[in-house]
């Protein structure tokens, strides 16, 4: 085995990866390689990870940093000339910890919500609004939570994955989907089937890959796909018209187990587009549910705009923004260390 750096093997503890090597990769990295950097960002932010698009058609990005653990996490906007300029630094439960924002989500009026995932059960989902002088007030929609990680906006509710749930006692490893109402407030979670916000779990069977839903996001229908990042499957979920109850789950797709789905998107036509966290990868499943890996790096360091780690993607004006990682680093992995530049790549969709 690898030997790992103590932050990714902080890192790999926090979001449950199993350090087992897998024996039967086989891998060809000759084709495709279609990204190009969309903008380098500075040195508060080592580690990239969730996207959406802001009321003023700007991006938001998430920084939970976990690469450097003697900087604040942040939140940042990249303009539409790309200019990164940090939006807000959140603070931690206490003095001592440091937020980790993860995935971010913006309702209509322009709240922005926001997974804090400081692990240890101290996860919160919180609620972020500014005024015209661009102060901010925060607000507790959720605390107690063990990795809150994915997050969407759909009809007033908030939709949360946490990839593990220790707490329910199952065969496999659990993991659930969360919901909640954008107007509760400073809901206590159990982080077990006690919740009543929780509405849909799985249980994940790979035994090397030891985290479950991860990725989530709904189609022009209203239908919700959350992924499965060990068992690389992307679950098609129908909800009841309150958008709080799960009536129907179905397996829509396999991926490759070995690709690592992480973040999930949509484009106007509904083709979904996945972060293929393990391996440099970007994949695509059409409606008719044919796969077609569409970016395949081998180790790199990013610097070309080269997918380095993927952790989330956003279609942004025809194009395909991708946040770079770049950091754990375990058997079955494609990356072998976290390093500068700091990245994030594009795929031009209209080519």
């Amino acid at each position: 085995m690898k030997k790992l750096s103590f932050s990714s093997l902080s890192m790999a503890i926090i979001l449950g990866f199993s350090l087992i090597p897998n024996l039967s990769l086989s891998q060809n990295k000759n084709t495709p390689q279609p990204a190009t950097l969309f903008v380098e960002l500075p040195d508060y932010c080592p580690t990239p990870d969730a996207f959406d698009i802001a009321p003023d058609g700007s991006l938001t990005l998430s920084c939970p940093n976990f690469a450097d653990k003697t900087i604040s996490s942040v939140i940042v906007k990249i303009s539409k000339d790309k200019k990164v300029s940090k939006l807000i630094e959140l603070p931690g439960v206490s003095a001592d910890r440091k937020a980790r924002p993860m995935g971010i989500a913006y309702a209509p009026d322009g709240s922005l919500y926001v997974c804090d995932n400081q692990g240890k059960q101290q996860g919160r989902l919180l609620r972020v609004t500014f005024n015209e002088n661009g102060d901010s007030n925060i607000e507790i929609i959720a605390h107690g939570m063990a990795q809150p990680n994915g997050l969407r906006y759909h009809n007033d509710n908030l939709y949360v994955t946490q990839p593990k749930l220790t707490k329910i006692k199952s065969k496999n490893l659990t993991s659930g989907l969360y919901c909640f109402k954008a107007t509760d407030r400073n809901i206590k979670v159990n982080n077990n089937k006690s919740d009543s916000n929780l509405i849909f779990t799985t249980e994940t069977k790979n035994p090397k890959r030891k985290v479950g839903l991860d990725g989530l996001v709904f189609n022009k229908a209203g239908e919700l796909f959350v992924g499965d990042f060990g068992d690389g499957e992307i679950i098609k979920l129908t909800l009841n018209n309150a958008g709080n109850k799960v009536i129907k789950d179905e397996l829509y797709v396999n991926i490759p187990k070995t690709s690592g789905m992480d973040g999930i998107n949509v484009d106007s036509n509904d083709n979904i587009y996945i972060a293929g966290f393990l391996k440099n990868q970007i994949l695509k499943v059409d409606t008719n549910k044919k796969i077609t890996i569409i970016a395949d790096y081998p180790d790199n360091d990013g610097s070309n705009g080269q997918i380095d780690q993927p952790a989330d993607l956003i279609v942004y004006n025809d194009t395909l923004i991708i946040s770079n990682f770049d950091l754990m680093v375990a058997p079955g992995m494609e990356n072998t260390k976290h390093s500068k530049p700091y990245t994030i790549s594009a795929i031009d969709l209209k080519k």
